[in-house]
Formats: structure tokens, sequence, C-alpha cells
């Protein structure tokens, strides 16, 4: 021990009770700022000035020897670790004085230990009340710097030690931030010096519910994993709030990651700019810290603990990602002279769109100065297109293009950049359609219909405009060249370094997720409507097969609907031919409610995998429920869970009927589509039907209410004159 405390560089000062009665104004209840399991926390000013905390243990006699081992514990630890992330050791006070107290019906003489320790005072207070979901509370970066501070804390206790420390009760409220959110592991009472990473038994239960890992709970095992699962459970409440540990516990990881990442999304949507080349980078940079610090959390949290990893592989994972995207972030917030705890994250909307025209007029939008940026608008464009486009190319027209103009079919525009930032008034928040478009969001913008150049606002055309990071030169040659009714028509792309934009005609009614969403303010699509959007998604998947094209994506998010209500595919899925192996054809990118048994067994998509999300869109138009929806019970979260027990018994496919319909639907249409749905969701992905097959079924549907509809008008005519029918 004393040749660890000779490699400190400042020892702790011992001081006695009456010093810090003083510092403390007699240990007053006005200067409490915390409360422990082993004791009160005051706040306390040294002579110099410097404020600092003072924990008083609670007073016990000579006999408290529990108590005495979690005092040398504290203090020892706390003197051996000497690090930036661990809350720094000031002093100490340790007095025994005699008092008289009444023991077995006598008055004597009894020894009282006084045990107070000094720490560095933190002005941020513990991570516990800083902790909030997606939506609100500290921005992604502050969180971001507080996970990978609390890691390098760990990792020294772990590590960097002559023997590894194992906290043993890692938590929010032992972990302070200081004014500029940098934490610091405090609270050692409970931690314990090991020689080696061997399992260690305990007999005495330590630690805190939810935070104590299963090996722990059931056989009071303690390795280095231990703090591991504290660990990971606490990532998870900074990334999703102080729910989010119970929230991913009560569903599938592939789902929680999307649900957690999509919220963190939105938030970026709304409060950081996505505008230039740089801020495109550092936005996609941020996603992927957001989704690597997840699934960490989720590895850490595994049961078996041999599948957890140590905290050296959790650093080299997080070091992967440079402080570029960080310092970029840093100065579009302007956080870098302000401190993050007095910083207002909700006033970063509006002030973040670096590019705000003052004119509305078209001729001035290449001789208009943005009015934040102060960049030219024609130097921007001379200078990007000197980066991204093709050598040679002055007009920038194959700006950024990493894609053969060979590969490229002659009704696909390669654009230029700085044309959809034009078209999209700079991607700007009031340009986004809709919170329920997937993660980033989708601009609208405006183009001529014969030149495909930018113009204003509702002349021209609408187009729609979304990032893309995976599998462009397929998407767009298999795309370019699927030309249907039913599929959205791409009208071209763009690349901009690592990131692509797709752009595809504009649906004017939007996603049949969001007329389905019971949130949506729209009236409820009839029960007619819904067949024609079924058989519209169906024809347009059938297509898809029969040119040899997965869709991968068959969800009620993809597919958008016009003004007539004919609905489409969305070309922003991850279609690609069968077969490729250049192309994503894993499980992890379609959404696991839509995704079938046989999907996540083996991990690769087919045309059957098509039809099960069919299936599965086919319930939600007849239930008018999405795929998944955590605010239900447990039992009616997932869709297709809940409803088949129903689908297979006929007399209970009435209740799944949306009650929203108010009953205007043909019963024997409703039992039609059900069973077409059970098929399409058959375990034995042999047994669903070809999409030839579903596209017949529901095209008899049909034709048998438009008969039903002619003979109610026959007979309503009276003297059985023919109706024509559109």
């Amino acid at each position: 021990m004393e040749t660890e405390l000779q490699r400190t560089s400042v020892m702790p000062m011992e001081f006695t009770l009456q010093t810090l009665k003083h510092m403390t104004d007699g240990f007053s209840n006005n200067l409490i700022i915390g409360h422990g399991g082993c004791g009160v926390v005051y706040k306390g000013v040294l002579d110099n000035g410097e404020e600092i905390a003072v924990k008083k243990l609670y007073r016990i006699h000579q006999s408290g020897l529990e108590n005495d081992k979690q005092f040398k514990n504290e203090c020892t630890n706390l003197m051996r670790a000497q690090h930036k992330n661990i809350v720094r050791l000031v002093g100490y006070c340790y007095e025994i004085r005699h008092q008289l107290v009444e023991h077995n019906g006598e008055v004597i003489f009894a020894g009282v230990e006084e045990r107070i320790l000094c720490f560095e005072y933190l002005q941020g207070g513990s991570l516990e009340n800083h902790l909030s979901d997606e939506s609100h509370g500290l921005n992604w970066c502050t969180r971001y710097k507080i996970i990978k501070g609390i890691c390098e804390g760990l990792h020294y206790l772990h590590n960097g030690c002559n023997h590894p420390v194992y906290h043993l009760d890692l938590k929010p409220g032992n972990i302070l931030l200081d004014e500029d959110m940098v934490p610091k592991i405090g609270d050692f009472g409970l931690s314990r010096l090991f020689d080696s990473t061997q399992t260690h038994v305990t007999s005495k239960v330590i630690g805190t519910r939810g935070y104590m890992p299963p090996e722990y709970i059931t056989s009071h095992k303690i390795t280095n994993k231990f703090d591991i699962f504290s660990l990971g459970v606490i990532i998870i409440q900074i990334v999703a709030g102080p729910e989010g540990y119970t929230k991913s516990d009560e569903m599938p990881s592939q789902r929680f990651i999307e649900l957690v990442h999509g919220n963190w999304c939105k938030r970026f949507q709304e409060t950081i700019p996505a505008h230039t080349s740089q801020e495109i980078k550092t936005a996609r940079h941020l996603r992927k810290e957001i989704q690597t610090c997840i699934e960490i959390a989720l590895r850490c949290v595994e049961a078996d603990r041999e599948k957890r990893p140590t905290i050296s592989e959790i650093l080299d994972e997080l070091n992967k990602f440079d402080t570029s995207a960080f310092n970029e972030l840093s100065k579009m917030n302007n956080i870098a002279n302000s401190s993050p705890i007095s910083q207002d994250t909700a006033d970063l909307k509006g002030k973040q769109v670096l590019y705000q025209y003052r004119s509305s007029s078209m001729d001035d939008y290449k001789e208009q100065e943005p009015a934040r940026c102060h960049v030219n608008m024609e130097e921007t464009k001379e200078e990007n297109a000197g980066i991204f486009s093709n050598p040679g190319d002055k007009d920038g027209n194959s700006y950024g293009s990493r894609t053969s103009s060979a590969s490229v079919p002659p009704n696909v525009k390669i654009f230029n950049f700085a044309d959809l930032r034009l078209a999209t008034k700079t991607f700007r928040p009031d340009s986004v359609l809709g919170d329920e478009e997937e993660y980033w969001g989708i601009s609208k913008g405006w183009i001529d219909e014969e030149t495909l150049s930018p113009c204003l606002s509702g002349l021209g055309m609408a187009i729609a405009v979304k990032r893309h990071e995976l599998g462009l030169q397929a998407k767009v040659h298999y795309l370019g060249m699927s030309t249907h009714p039913n599929l959205v028509k791409l009208i071209g792309y763009c690349t901009v370094d690592d990131e692509s934009l797709l752009v595809c005609e504009y649906m004017q009614r939007g996603s049949l997720e969001n007329h389905l969403s019971r949130r949506s303010s729209s009236s409820p699509l009839s029960w007619n409507l819904r067949l024609k959007v079924a058989l519209g998604a169906a024809k347009g998947l059938a297509f898809l097969h029969s040119a040899k094209i997965v869709y991968r994506d068959m969800m009620t998010r993809n597919i958008l609907l016009d003004t007539a209500y004919d609905a489409k595919l969305s070309c922003f899925g991850s279609n690609g031919p069968i077969g490729a192996r250049d192309y994503v054809s894993t499980v992890a990118t379609l959404t696991y409610a839509y995704a079938a048994p046989d999907d996540l067994s083996t991990g690769e998509l087919t045309v059957q995998s098509d039809i099960y999300g069919l299936g599965v869109v086919l319930l939600e138009l007849l239930t008018g429920r999405c795929a998944f929806d955590i605010n239900r019970p447990k039992g009616e979260q997932n869709l297709v869970e809940w409803a088949r027990p129903h689908l297979i018994n006929r007399r209970k496919i009435c209740r799944l009927v949306d009650t929203r319909l108010g009953g205007e639907y043909s019963t024997g249409g409703v039992k039609k589509v059900a069973a077409l749905a059970l098929e399409c969701l058959a375990l034995d992905a042999k047994m669903r039907p070809s999409m030839d097959k579903v596209v017949s079924v529901l095209e008899g549907i049909r034709d048998s209410i438009d008969q039903h509809i002619k003979r109610a008008h026959l007979k309503s005519n009276g003297k059985g004159k023919m109706w024509t029918f559109g």
C-alpha cells in the first residue's frame, strides 16, 4: 500500500472534526447536498475558497466493523485511484471520542468513531438528476462524452491499478458531473480489491437492485463482469432515459435498437442542420455513435456473463470514433463558449439552420448571401464541384458520382448537390415530411418538369429527397429499370462524400402507416380504400418479384399514397436483386415486427420474406393496429402474435376488425383478407402463396364488392336500368 501511495501526486489532507464543523456551519441541514446508504453529504468551503463535498458517515460505536470496512475501502481505493474520471479525495477525518451512553441499564463511557471523507465538489451533481429520454434534456454529444468518460474511469479501475478494483455499486447516483459535464465515478464504499479476474463469492448482499447482474442475484458471484452489467444499464439509461432498461427488457433487442435510434434521429432532424457535405458527414457519424452505444449496452446486460465484453473491448469500440464530428457539431451548436449545464437544448431548434435566404425570388437564389454563413452560393457550388464531381465536368452534373455512367439508366438524372439544396430550401425543417418518416425524414423539394432544375415552391414538379447509405449502385440500376404504376418513380440521385441522396416522385398523401395510425388527424381509411391500397401494394410487389428483385422492406411505412389513394412502394427501401452478393441481404435491414421466423434464423431475405411482410401489412389494414405497439399490454404488443389465434378461428375473425370502420365493411371480404393474411404469415416459408396468387385473391375480393355494389344500384333503380361504373 505504501508503494501505491508514494505514486500519488497529491496526498489527501487530514482534517479535524472541529475544522469540518466550521467548514459546514456545524453540519447545517441547509448545506446538505445528498444522502447515501451510509452517510450524509454536505457542501463545505476550504480556507482557500475551494468548495468541497463532505461525506459524514453515520455515527457508530467502535463495534461497527462493517462500517469501518466501508470507510477503509472508500478511503484506500480513492487514494489509489488518481484519474480524471474518478472523484478526487481531498481529505478525511477519523476521530474516536468517548461519550456517556446507557447500556443494559447502566451509564457507561463508550468510544464513538467519527468517519468523514472530503471530495472535490462537482457542480453538475449526480448523473441521476440529468437522465431523460431521447426527446429532451442533454444533447447527444454531452451524453456520449459522459458514456465514454464513465468507461475510461472504469477501465482505469479494472486495468490501471496494480490490482483490479471492482466498484460493485455503479449507478447514476454514484456518478458525479463537473461544470463541463465530465463524469467522475464516486462512492467506493462497496468496492473490492482483487488480485485476479477469478470469480469470488460473498455472503453479504452488496450493490443496488436493478444494477446487479443475474449471477450475483442467484449465487452472489463477483467477477469483473459485475461492473460491466451495471455499466450496460447506465448506458441504456443515458441514451434512452430512466425507463430505458425496462423497455429494453420488454422487447426484442433489434426492436429496441430501432426504437431508440429512431427517436434520436427524429430529435436530430429538429435540432441539427444537415445541409453541407460536412454537416451530412457529421450527422451520419452521430447516428453510428448512437447505434454503437446501444449495441454495446445490450451486450453488457447479457444474462450470460461470458457474452459480456470487457471494459477494454468497449473502449476499443468507442475509440474508433474520432473527435472531428463532435468538434464540428460543437461549432454548429455554439457550445464552445457556454457551459453544457446551463445550455438550454430546446433553444438549439431554429438556431441551427445555417442557410436562411432573405429572398424568395428564384433570380436571387445564387446572388443572395446566406444570412449566417457569409458564403456565396456560386463559390460554394464551384468548391463542391471540385471536390465531388467527376474530372472535367464544369457543370457539376456528375456531382460526387461513384456510380459509373454505364450502370445508370438513361431516365435517371445525376443531380448536383447544390441544386438539391436549393430545391429543398437547404433541407430545412419545414421541408421535411412528417414525423412518421424513418430516422432523418424525407425533404420535399420542387424542380422544373422539363429541365429538372430547382424552382420556386408550388411551381413545377414536387420531389422527395432522402439520404441513403447502402447499395446505391444496385438500387439506382434496378429501380431505374423498374417502371410500374405501383412503384414510386426514381427520378435521380446525388452522392456527397459517403452519403447518397435519392430523388423520387413526391406522394401527396404520405405513408400508409400515417393513415392507419390512431394519432393521425385524418379520417380513417374506408374498407374499400384499404382493399385498393392492399391490391396496389401487392401488384407492385408482384412486379418486383417477376423482375427477380426482393423488396426487403415490406411495411406500411414504405407504402405511399397519391391523391387518388393509389398505392406505390417507396424507392427508399433496401430492395435489390435476388441472390446479389454485393447488396445488403441481411435481416438487420428489416424491421423486427415484419421479419418472418425463417428470416431471423437464417439471416437471409428472400421473396418469401416480402410475402410475410405483406401478410403483416394486411393485418394492419384489417385491424388498424401497428405491427408493434409498446403502449399496448404485453400480450398485444406484437400484432402477429396477438392476431394469429383469431385468424385460425374463423368465428373470431370479426373481433380483429378496426372499430373505426363502424361496421362499414363486407364480412365475406374481411374473412377472405384474413385467410390470405394467415397464408402469407405461414411459419413454413414454402407454404406461403406466390405474389401472383395474392394479387388474384385481392382482385377477386374487389370484383366481388364491385358486383355487390352494381346489384345494389340496380335494385335501387327499380326499373332494372343498367348503371355504368368507372
